[in-house]
């Protein structure tokens, strides 16, 4: 492992970067991330309608198309594709689709008749067809410790069969800029050899983790840090302050912002976008509600009577659960976005000083949408597709990471750096992958200095 610089093209966003294809690809936050970073998204491919039109609607030039891709005849994926092909393959199976007793690779016998399995030997096969010179995909953390890290060397030993070095490694999206202490766990990889290049933190928090026992903490070595070098994590007050205040059940649509931007991330989000979309708070349980009503910020279901609780809250550890019926905080970056953001006690989603729980938009920005982000459906499925969405500025950190090698793959040229990066050696064993402690390489002159440290 080593660090460097990463340069980019300096071509506009997704006017003629490199071209790439989002699967699984929801509302389109990896995309998004994407053309910010000035590749050219051709298509994302979902079988969720309201994602897909949310998705043509918000990625410029792409388009969407709905399709299972349990059906494993791709004859209408490559000609969606066209033939100049893809060069860059984003998005991957959620966790669901891998059987904890692995059975991915075709060494270990692929177990096709597993459900779990025919979505990834799927994904797969359709990476195999298209030949995409790198891939990026996304996970829950937990994906790691299933199975003893057995699943995650099947996903490795799978792609490496066709073609493929992929690593994996954690990283929390508040470390880039992100307002929510979201960790997933990223697979980055290629097909030409080249070595494969992560972000460098641009935020940190170096107590943060003090207290906690991180599994596979070595996959976390990315962030998680503070000092000098970094800036501070992005608190929700800094995302969120400058919206206009709701009631509980109460929804604002195309009205004027009612101040100016305070913070350099609501800027960020208001660029494009010239009134507050999508502003709706939704309809409170009774216990939300009286939580929403009682709680002071940074409390949680501990704060309560418990004889005001439902009974299963009698079987909970006080330790455990910490961010049920929990009240956020305005100086500290939310917790992680589920698609039930609407409900007090399935997380830490009670607005910091209104008695309510967040709203679409709330939501949508805790995530990094930008405001003239709009997505289609209802509201139970705008919930879905942000819940559910890579944050578009970890994508772009991503994206802007690996930049470089792509360019310098497919056009046989590079540019600029855009900004640091780690780089993970592509000779990485099966007894290094969930160390990462790859050989490293030695310093020289070609496109990425690399630092000898660790």
């Amino acid at each position: 492992m080593g660090t460097g610089k990463s340069g980019g093209d300096g071509s506009a966003p997704g006017s003629g970067g490199p071209s790439v294809l989002d699967l699984f690809s929801g509302a389109g936050g990896i995309a998004s991330g994407f053309a910010d970073a000035g590749y050219r998204v051709v298509g994302g491919i979902d079988n969720f309608q309201s994602a897909i039109a949310t998705f043509e609607a918000n990625i410029p030039g792409a388009r969407g198309m709905m399709r299972d891709l349990r059906v494993s005849d791709f004859s209408d994926v490559r000609e969606f594709v066209g033939a100049s092909g893809i060069d860059v393959i984003v998005g991957g199976p959620s966790c669901q689709g891998f059987s904890t007793s692995g059975g991915l690779s075709r060494a270990s016998g692929r177990d096709q008749d597993d459900p779990r399995n025919l979505l990834f030997i799927n994904y797969l096969d359709l990476v195999e067809e298209l030949r995409p010179s790198w891939i990026v995909f996304e996970n829950v953390p937990g994906l790691l410790l299933y199975n003893q890290g057995r699943v995650a060397l099947e996903i490795v030993r799978a792609f490496r069969e066709i073609g493929y070095t992929v690593v994996p490694m954690i990283l929390l999206a508040a470390d880039f800029g992100v307002p929510q202490l979201r960790r997933r766990l990223v697979f980055v990889g290629n097909r030409t050899n080249a070595d494969i290049a992560f972000p460098a933190a641009t935020h940190g928090n170096a107590d943060l983790w003090r207290n906690y026992a991180l599994p596979f903490a070595h996959l976390s070595r990315i962030g998680h840090g503070a000092g000098d070098e970094v800036l501070p994590h992005v608190s929700f007050g800094e995302a969120c302050s400058d919206l206009p205040p709701v009631d509980e059940g109460q929804e604002l649509d195309g009205v004027k912002y009612p101040s100016k931007a305070a913070t350099a991330y609501q800027r960020e989000m208001r660029k494009g976008s010239r009134l507050v979309r999508q502003h709706a708070a939704a309809d409170l349980a009774a216990i939300d509600r009286f939580a929403a009503q009682t709680l002071k910020a940074g409390q949680n279901w501990r704060n309560l009577p418990i004889e005001q609780l439902p009974d299963r809250f009698r079987k909970i550890r006080p330790y455990d659960a910490t961010t049920i019926l929990r009240r956020l905080q305005n100086d500290a970056p939310a917790y992680t976005i589920t698609t039930k953001f609407n409900e007090g006690t399935t997380g830490a989603f009670i607005h910091p000083d209104q008695a309510r729980t967040l709203t679409l938009r709330e939501a949508a920005r805790l995530q990094s949408f930008p405001d003239r982000f709009v997505f289609s459906g209802s509201q139970a499925q705008i919930r879905q597709q942000i819940g559910n969405a890579v944050p578009p500025l970890l994508a772009r950190a991503l994206a802007e990471a690996i930049l470089p090698l792509v360019l310098r793959d497919v056009r046989g040229r590079a540019g600029e750096a855009l900004r640091d990066v780690v780089i993970i050696e592509n000779k990485v064993g099966d007894a290094d992958i969930l160390k990462l402690r790859a050989p490293r390489k030695v310093r020289d002159d070609s496109l990425i200095p690399f630092d000898d440290a660790a």
